[in-house]
């Protein structure tokens, strides 16, 4: 009930990711599995230690998301480790990561390709239809007209021909974009439920979770606040909301003026 998130960039990782995938991001998050073992504590234990969720400590320590540097200083704190070499660690690995975003070559713009040729480079006359300007113009028009009434068709129809969302159920989600929301939705009937928490370590700004009611995804036809999670805090969510007949619900992460698909 709702597409799948993609990268939340729109076409290139961002740091957290290439940190994360650089042998310094590697490291640390060896480290950080390690000193957690060494101190003996549960992540339950570390959780009342430290002002993250046991969520997102999981995913510091098992390398599936990049920690804010004062979380990997806390984190070590609390486990009765030094954070100097761990921070050493993060502070190379978002070097690299940075490096590696601006060493990317950047899209093709319309100001890159190749120059049009010069007029008159050729002497050769058109032949056959083509002479006539005014039959070239209907051509192109009639061509036109039948490309577009295809893809209104094919919009129309693929619109109409979708499912519609089951009467009952339940689904988790998950968007990240610098921060993420993650919970489940459930429906029945006429109504949703949806129950969460939207995180943001260590980010200037709040973070907001979304939820979208529409009759079709990425076309909402009500988007309603959450929760806004301050930076470095964590906000819990429990919202039900009524549903029109065919009618479903998405949820997203938004945080610096970008936004998370609808997962």
């Amino acid at each position: 009930m709702g597409a799948a998130n993609t990268d939340a960039s729109r076409g290139s990782p961002h740091e957290g990711t290439l940190a994360l995938a650089s042998p310094a991001g590697r490291h640390l998050a060896t480290e950080l599995r390690r000193i957690k073992q060494t101190s003996g504590l549960s992540y339950a234990r570390l959780e009342a230690r430290t002002h993250y969720s046991r969520a997102s400590l999981e995913r510091y320590v098992n390398g599936k998301l990049f920690p804010g540097r004062d979380a990997v200083k806390d984190i070590a704190q609390a486990c009765g480790a030094d954070p100097g070499p761990l921070l050493e660690f993060w502070d190379d690995a978002l070097k690299t990561a940075m490096e590696t975003r601006e060493a990317a070559p950047s899209p093709v713009t319309g100001t890159d390709a190749e120059p049009a040729m010069p007029v008159g480079t050729s002497t050769d006359q058109p032949h056959g239809p083509f002479r006539n300007p005014r039959r070239v113009i209907l051509f192109a028009f009639s061509g036109l007209l039948i490309s577009l009434s295809a893809v209104l068709a094919f919009l129309w129809f693929g619109r109409s021909a979708a499912p519609p969302p089951p009467t009952s159920g339940c689904r988790d989600y998950y968007a990240e974009i610098h921060a993420y929301t993650t919970g489940k939705v459930c429906w029945k009937s006429a109504r949703a439920t949806v129950n969460g928490y939207v995180e943001n370590p260590n980010h200037t700004g709040n973070t907001t979770a979304q939820l979208c009611v529409s009759d079709h995804p990425n076309s909402c036809s009500q988007i309603i606040d959450l929760a806004a999670a301050p930076p470095g805090k964590l906000a819990r969510y429990h919202r039900t909301v009524r549903l029109p007949p065919g009618h479903g619900v998405w949820v997203r992460a938004c945080a610096k003026g970008l936004c998370t698909q609808w997962d």
